[in-house]
Formats: structure tokens, C-alpha cells, sequence
């Protein structure tokens, strides 16, 4: 199951409490492939106390499943590319690589 959230804290808590093994690709748009980061759904970096309220104002895509969120966030972002959290995906990360990018078709 995948969710969008942009600017509805309430609902993508939701999701977060239902799925505490998922994933969020935070989505800030652009073309820096370093600030459009895939995180595990309990990564630290997403539940910073400052950001208590606000955590949608950047767009969340969430998916219980890697591999679905994998193929919605190359239809996204496509050339712009997007890349792993070194924090809590350190293992999909390829030495000496700066992005992360697949294609689906």
C-alpha cells in the first residue's frame, strides 16, 4: 500500500503507525538528486522534533513495499535521479556512487 502526503501531518502519521516497516521517499523536487532521499519509515532523520507539525510540508510517497516505491519515484523523478539515506540505508548505497537510480522499463 503507497500514500502521498503533502501538507496532512494527521493522515501520513496514519500511514506511519500502519506501516512501521515501510519506506518515504521525501520528494523535494528540483534537480539535486542528494536532497531527494529514500528513508526507512523509522529513520531518525524523519522524526526530529523541530519538525513535529511540519512534516509534510514536504512531500512524502510512502510504500510498505521497496520495490513499488522504486518504480513510483523513477516515474517521478526520472533523469533528475534521487538517493539513499546514509543513515538508515547505508546498504543500498554503492561506493564511490552519489545517486541511486533504476530503470523500470
Amino acid at each position: 500500500m503507497f500514500g502521498i502526503f503533502k501538507e496532512n501531518e494527521e493522515r501520513y502519521l496514519s500511514w506511519h503507525s500502519a506501516n512501521q516497516n515501510g519506506y518515504v521517499f521525501n520528494h523535494f523536487k528540483g534537480k539535486d538528486a542528494d536532497y531527494n532521499k529514500i528513508h526507512l519509515a523509522t529513520c531518525r532523520t524523519l522524526w526530529r522534533e523541530k519538525d513535529e507539525g511540519a512534516r509534510t510540508k514536504v512531500e512524502k510517497i510512502c510504500s510498505n513495499n521497496l520495490d513499488e516505491l522504486l518504480k513510483i519515484t523513477e516515474e517521478m523523478r526520472q533523469t533528475k535521479g534521487y538517493s539513499y539515506c546514509k543513515i538508515c540505508m547505508p546498504q543500498y548505497i554503492v561506493k564511490g556512487e552519489k545517486v541511486a537510480k533504476y530503470s523500470w522499463r
